[in-house]
């Protein structure tokens, strides 16, 4: 079979290359033809399925049953978000085993891009995990201009957006434990760094403002939403 195929394709290639010495001239103008009446085909044909398309959307639309059945088929064969969870304690990764015991949640996504991947930060869940029809999608949107962790005399510049990762979402609270997190696990410093260590917050955000917030609390945070951001912090000075 593989062998009649490849010597049909080879007579082919020979019979053509035959029609185009023979008659260069003639051969080149059937070509153009040929190609030109392709083009055309291929095009009227677009517009054909795409007034169908449409006309038969329009159809199904107008009739509720029919209307059920595609939104039921929609249901079971559009891709499923795939959620990464992760459960953090002093900045490390814990089995779900010891998740109740976690400072927080990390849940991990793909965006529509398939390469950065979102990160939302849930406290408080008591290992409960997250599907994927409670997956928040709502980005925040503001971008810090700066984030300068400072812990002792070392100085540490934070992203919480790159090519790879996401955490501008409404809701993101950035605590202490974030940021130990933040060092050991994407930074990966791990060197006398703990969680009994001052952190201070140097921010220069959307709108030029710079603050700088000492984390003196584990409920101490920055808290994203839409249109701004919210510090909840005792001790924070701005400049």
């Amino acid at each position: 079979m593989i062998s009649q195929l490849l010597n049909s394709f080879i007579i082919g290639v020979l019979f053509v290359d035959m029609l185009e010495r023979r008659f260069p001239e003639n051969f080149r103008d059937v070509l153009t033809e040929v190609t030109l009446n392709t083009l055309y085909f291929y095009s009227k044909l677009q517009i054909y399925f795409a007034r169908a398309n449409k006309n038969f959307n329009v159809f199904i639309e107008a009739n509720p049953f029919l209307l059920k059945i595609k939104t039921e088929l929609y249901s079971i064969i559009k891709p499923k978000v795939v959620i990464l969870t992760q459960f953090i304690k002093n900045g490390e990764y814990l089995n779900i085993e010891n998740s109740c015991n976690c400072d927080f949640t990390l849940f991990s996504w793909l965006g529509d891009d398939k390469n950065c991947t979102n990160k939302k930060i849930i406290y408080y869940l008591n290992g409960q995990i997250l599907d994927e029809q409670q997956a928040p999608t709502e980005f925040s949107d503001i971008k810090f201009m700066l984030i300068e962790l400072i812990i002792g005399e070392n100085k540490y510049k934070v992203d919480l957006k790159t090519d790879d990762y996401n955490f501008y979402l409404v809701g993101n609270k950035f605590t202490k434990q974030f940021f130990l997190y933040y060092l050991k696990q994407i930074l990966h410093i791990n060197n006398l760094i703990n969680e009994d260590d001052k952190f201070i917050l140097k921010i220069i955000d959307h709108d030029v403002n710079t603050i700088d917030v000492e984390f003196s609390d584990k409920n101490d945070s920055i808290a994203l939403e839409k249109n701004g951001y919210k510090v909840l912090i005792t001790n924070h000075r701005d400049k």
